[in-house]
């Protein structure tokens, strides 16, 4: 009776050793990351797109937003004292351009227009941010999601004609427009402010960064008179960035 005793308390003695042994080796997976607040500057290249509600193709060539730099800066506040939990703010500048060439006619017809979009933007982001380390944190993973809040300083079009028409001979023209500028009959094409989803996530080898994401817009960034109904299209922006966290 007393072995039976005796072995009954070994057995749950052990089992309480490998509870507590697996709560600390939990604890210490998180006790070993840094939950220091950090800074990371950036230089970004940004695929950019505007989606479209229809005539997709069309409004593509005619708004040809395609590409982005931009350069940035985050800061990463931590919130939990016992894990890697932050909350990331910052700002960056986004540079966004793009061309297009759009031919068409016939044996008597024959136009070529050109057109080149330039825009300017400030974005704001806010990310719920968590930041892995591994190896004495000299590696960190850091997914993240959030919101960012895009205010457009300026946008211009440009384009350039080329017509031949049988009977008319050769004409050009040219054309400069301001995307804010508003006007009675179309008001606004390009709208100031917008506000997104975040994801992403960024690697940090020794402080070097490397960064990808993805930027989504809750409202429309621009709407276009087609045929008596409002169209609008929502801007798309992927983040491929290089930087430094400190």
């Amino acid at each position: 009776m007393a072995v039976a005793t005796s072995a009954s308390a070994q057995f749950v003695q052990s089992g309480a050793n490998n509870q507590s042994k697996n709560n600390n080796q939990s604890g210490n997976f998180f006790s070993q990351m840094s939950t220091d607040n950090y800074s990371r500057i950036y230089v970004g290249y940004n695929p950019t797109k505007i989606k479209w509600d229809d005539y997709q193709s069309e409004f593509e060539k005619l708004f040809p937003l395609k590409h982005g730099i931009s350069l940035g800066y985050i800061y990463g506040a931590n919130i939990v004292d016992s894990l890697p939990l932050y909350i990331e703010f910052g700002g960056n500048f986004q540079y966004s351009f793009g061309k297009e060439e759009i031919e068409e006619g016939d044996e008597d017809f024959y136009l070529l227009r050109k057109y080149k979009l330039n825009m300017y933007s400030l974005n704001v982001p806010v990310n719920l941010a968590f930041r892995f380390g591994f190896n004495d944190n000299k590696v960190e993973i850091t997914p993240y999601l959030g919101l960012n809040f895009r205010v457009n300083l300026a946008a211009n079009i440009k384009g350039v004609y080329e017509m031949e028409e049988e009977h008319y001979g050769e004409s050009s023209g040219s054309s400069d427009e301001n995307l804010f500028d508003s006007d009675e009959e179309r008001g606004d094409i390009f709208k100031r402010f917008q506000v997104g989803f975040n994801v992403g996530v960024n690697f940090a080898f020794s402080g070097f960064n490397i960064g990808v994401g993805y930027t989504t817009d809750f409202n429309k960034i621009c709407s276009v008179d087609q045929d008596n109904d409002d169209l609008g299209g929502k801007l798309g922006v992927t983040t491929i960035s290089v930087g430094f966290a400190f």
